[in-house]
């Protein structure tokens, strides 16, 4: 057994033992989950609670002594990869973001530029322009946006590269001959089902390198994440996508206009939620999707009515905003103390789902190495799961 292997047997073992701390929807819940927890948690105030969520070390040190297997798991750390020399930053890299720059050059940093290059969702193409700089024989860039493709294709021809885009959906069934077996195929942040598509293909296609930062766990075909290996169809942990969130519920950035949006966020979807549950008639949670912030921006009267078109609700003529937000405050603070707990297996699932693509790997035949490539100040996406064929 591999130390892979190793690793996420342990790891399933604590998961489904634990899943009563992570496996909630707490706007669903109307009192705290864990008698046990309760004292402890009811004697936190709401600023202690922010402070503590935002330091992991200081909340798994806090849970220590009630749940001590999970706080042990933390010590399944993965190691730190390669680093780029320098950050400079070219004159065709002008309008891409620092952090997101940093993360491109640590991504290359780490691959070996032998084959040539199959980029996978590839955007505008940057990370594959980079690597054609960088020396490889040619590099082609799959991307769905005909625009993106268009800018991509004319910044390679204005820097004279062999890099060359095929405009086609991921999903779609015309990708699947792009894989070869005597390439690099890259993926930088491939969304959920899209990354396991590019694991799949390139498996199957024998490609002999790869090197896949993953993204987004719960955009997927089905409600239920199905394991890729054997070894995670055997402790399948049955996540849906409310859990598979869970993960991607991580900031980079903090301070106060963050922590007030948030305050804003949480309290409207709360609100919003008193507010359907009137006009639906049912007591049941009726979850949003994400929803940009300049929203928050507005008044709660016109967010729930943005709110309601989305789930296709009869809006109110007149929305007592006070009366509803009112009744959000009596939720916010049980929300947040259910949140503390299921915030410390952030860690442990995203792990559990890596080590389940890297055991996929592994069980095709490839050598698989996970690691993370760039900074946590740069992005909370940081693993990098690299794989070669001998």
């Amino acid at each position: 057994m591999s130390i892979l292997a190793e690793q996420f047997q342990q790891l399933s073992t604590l998961l489904h033992h634990t899943r009563g701390d992570w496996q909630h929807t707490p706007f669903s819940c109307n009192q705290l989950p864990w008698p046990e927890l309760t004292p402890m948690l009811m004697a936190l105030t709401e600023a202690q609670i922010d402070i503590l969520d935002e330091d992991e070390a200081a909340a798994l040190a806090w849970l220590a002594p009630m749940r001590p297997q999970t706080v042990a798991a933390h010590d399944l750390t993965l190691p730190e990869l390669a680093r780029a020399a320098d950050y400079a930053t070219p004159r065709w890299s002008n309008g891409i973001g620092g952090r997101k720059w940093a993360q491109i050059k640590d991504f290359a940093a780490n691959v070996a530029i032998d084959h040539p290059v199959l980029e996978w969702c590839a955007g505008k193409g940057h990370l594959g322009r980079l690597l054609a700089q960088q020396g490889a024989p040619s590099v082609t860039s799959l991307e769905w946006n005909a625009d993106l493709c268009a800018q991509g294709e004319q910044l390679a021809q204005q820097l004279k590269l062999k890099h060359h885009f095929h405009c086609a959906d991921a999903l779609g069934s015309a990708p699947t001959t792009l894989f070869q077996p005597q390439q690099l195929a890259v993926a930088l942040h491939a969304c959920g089902e899209l990354h396991l598509r590019f694991l799949r293909q390139a498996a199957q296609a024998g490609t002999r390198q790869l090197a896949l930062s993953p993204c987004c766990y719960h955009l997927i075909e089905h409600d239920h994440y199905r394991p890729l290996s054997i070894a995670g169809q055997q402790h399948d942990l049955q996540l849906d996508r409310h859990s598979l969130r869970l993960p991607l519920q991580q900031q980079v950035t903090g301070g106060e206009r963050v922590r007030r949006l948030r305050h804003i966020e949480l309290s409207w979807r709360l609100a919003f939620d008193e507010l359907q549950q009137q006009i639906t008639g049912q007591p049941r949670y009726l979850p949003l999707p994400a929803f940009p912030k300049r929203l928050l921006s507005d008044d709660f009267a016109g967010f729930a009515r943005w709110a309601c078109a989305q789930k296709g609700l009869e809006t109110p003529e007149f929305i007592d905003s006070q009366h509803w937000l009112a009744l959000a405050e009596q939720r916010r603070l049980l929300v947040k103390r259910i949140e503390l707990i299921r915030h410390r297996y952030r860690y442990l699932l995203e792990l559990w789902l890596l080590l389940d693509r890297a055991l996929f790997l592994e069980e095709q035949g490839y050598q698989v190495t996970l690691g993370t490539f760039t900074a946590s100040s740069n992005t909370p996406r940081r693993y990098l799961l690299q794989a070669s064929l001998a």
